[in-house]
């Protein structure tokens, strides 16, 4: 598929100035395309936007539940950190200031979008258009030859005026985190504002992590965390801070994972010969990385393809050993356990205190799925384990609020026209993989000129900034798909949607993705840096400034001399250590040989 001439200026709706939107708009620039962004905030940053900012404050229709939250800022609680470094959480082509924190805080991720922004997107420009406060309520293709495909509809919510326009191409990046998904006995425009779905009793209160900001508001309550991802688990250690009594309902029981991690490298002697010597001669060095530089090293020379998209048993088995060998037996020793079955794909979630928490009583465990609250409010859990009655129902009581971190569902259906829906084979109550993408971007038989970018869960950055440089590339021109590709993506993308077990996301592999996007876009000309196998993957080497991925490769090697330097050493045997001990003392008294215990 080519569905531009380059001397064409194609102009383009952008759907969203949060991370993907900006990569998207930036890209369609360098690509000779004039974007126009829409964004129903007040500031660029998306879900990256701090709860406490004004951008937050963005009117809307106060008689629209259905939109309550729709709005994209502040999905983040203030000082939240990222769970991977600032090494994969970055643009190929704009560095982190020197000195920037190895894991970002949600003010610092603003940041760094904004000045992005300012960089790429500055309203000197005259290529683009910044729409803000102006959230997009339809978007519907036209049948027409001309250089116009879609039609796109507005509001304006500073004057509540509606507007129209006809562009050449839309690209969609409002991403997964739109609106929140509820336990099963909520219904699924659930609003805790008011007391619609449920039933009358003065506690629990019920909200959901998006609207979480600070653990002030739980000072000596007894509080629920009902779910097991990332932000379940940050914000159950969060929340203990000042909550009298903290109770972590958990539906599995992912691996948990610290930001940093030890890696062991036996160093063996050699003789003379060169042949290694004995066990007995054996050193070990110590090298202390942040999470992602372990997690992502390629098994496989670039280019790591085909993805993998299943796991077999031998495969999940695999992957939980490897997830095993990094935490050690802390988690088999925790009140959470290991996962049980491990002939399926295993979860994982990073936070460093959680596992601790538990181990000194400061989290209850409770393995489980919040089936429902009875008449005298107390939760109602279905437990994976019989109760002392003999059901499968035990019962929570004296929770004063209840933390749903649940994830959320897409709203395109409130903005899509009924057509491109149905083109895009699209489930709203599929929280996985709820739309057929080719690369999760492009549908481009049925939906020419129209792209996606960010409606993808995983490592993010890398990823959204090639599906944006796709998606560029196939307006303009550029870049030319054959229909098999396309029409064989289109078939992997409906088999993840379908497989069983799931994963934890529909792209688990990491590398095999974006190698795969890199290849789409670069063919085999970058990576030029980290292509052999045990090298890191990191977004700056997927791009063609050699200068960029230099000094991106040298900066990765001081990381690895710094890991080594024992710097990091004090927190995790510090973090080993945590917990409750028991110790018992011998003192032998050498007169009598006598031994007091």
């Amino acid at each position: 598929y080519r569905t531009q001439s380059p001397d064409v200026m194609l102009e383009v709706a952008v759907i969203g100035a949060g991370t993907s939107g900006l990569v998207a708009a930036r890209h369609l620039i360098h690509a000779g395309l004039r974007p126009t962004i829409f964004e129903a905030a007040r500031t660029v940053g998306g879900a990256w936007t701090p709860s406490s900012s004004s951008a937050l404050n963005a009117p809307t229709k106060s008689n629209d539940n259905e939109h309550y939250y729709s709005h994209p800022a502040g999905k983040m609680w203030s000082g939240m950190t990222t769970n991977l470094s600032k090494y994969t959480c970055r643009f190929s082509d704009w560095p982190w200031p020197e000195g920037s924190n190895t894991f970002p805080t949600v003010e610092e991720m603003n940041e760094y979008l904004t000045s992005y922004s300012d960089a790429f997107l500055a309203p000197s420009k005259p290529m683009f258009n910044f729409l803000l406060e102006c959230q997009v309520t339809n978007v519907e293709q036209l049948n027409t030859s001309s250089e116009f495909n879609y039609k796109v509809e507005w509001m304006d919510l500073q004057t509540q005026t509606c507007h129209s326009r006809d562009f050449g191409g839309v690209i969609v990046a409002t991403g997964f985190f739109n609106r929140p998904r509820w336990p099963s006995f909520l219904p699924r425009n659930y609003d805790p504002r008011s007391h619609v779905g449920r039933k009358k009793y003065s506690k629990p209160q019920i909200s959901h992590s998006s609207t979480y900001q600070s653990n002030q508001p739980f000072k000596d309550k007894s509080v629920a965390i009902v779910g097991a991802s990332f932000s379940a688990l940050e914000i159950a250690a969060d929340v203990s801070k000042s909550a009298a009594r903290v109770v972590s309902i958990l539906p599995s029981v992912p691996w948990v994972l610290p930001r940093w991690v030890p890696i062991i490298e036996l160093l063996r002697n050699k003789d003379e010969e060169g042949n290694i010597a004995s066990k007995n001669n054996e050193d070990a060095t110590v090298t202390i990385l942040p999470i992602d530089l372990v997690l992502y090293q390629r098994t496989k020379a670039y280019p790591q393809i085909p993805e993998t998209t299943f796991l077999d048993p031998e495969s999940c088995r695999t992957r939980h050993k490897n997830l095993q060998s990094m935490v050690g037996s802390k988690q088999l020793h925790s009140p959470l356990g290991e996962p049980a079955n491990w002939d399926e794909p295993p979860f994982v979630a990073i936070s460093d205190e959680f596992l601790d928490l538990t181990r000194e009583q400061k989290i209850e465990v409770v393995h489980g799925r919040l089936s429902g609250i009875d008449d005298a409010g107390n939760l109602q859990i279905e437990s994976k384990q019989q109760c002392r009655d003999g059901s499968d129902l035990m019962s929570i009581d004296d929770i004063d609020h209840v933390i749903c971190c649940t994830g959320f569902i897409s709203n395109l259906e409130s903005f899509l026209s009924p057509q491109i829906i149905d083109a895009l084979e699209y489930d709203s109550e599929d929280s996985f993989s709820p739309l057929t993408l080719a690369w999760d971007t492009l549908h481009p038989s049925s939906l020419p000129n129209m792209a996606f970018c960010g409606m993808y869960r995983g490592p993010y950055m890398g990823i959204v900034e090639l599906q944006a440089r796709i998606a560029a590339g196939v307006m303009n021109g550029s870049v030319s798909i054959s229909c098999e590709e396309v029409k064989s993506a289109l078939e992997i993308s409906r088999s993840i949607r379908t497989a069983t077990p799931k994963a934890q996301f529909p792209h688990f592999d990491y590398i095999g993705y974006i190698d795969t996007l890199a290849k789409l876009f670069y063919d085999d000309c970058y990576p030029i840096f980290n292509v052999n196998i045990g090298d890191v993957v990191l977004p700056s080497f997927y791009q063609a400034n050699e200068e960029i991925s230099e000094k991106s490769k040298q900066e990765l090697e001081t990381e690895f001399l710094r890991g080594q330097d024992g710097s990091r050493m004090p927190n995790i045997v510090l973090q080993s250590i945590l917990g409750k001990w028991s110790f018992e003392r011998y003192i032998m008294h050498l007169q009598t040989n006598k031994v007091e215990r």
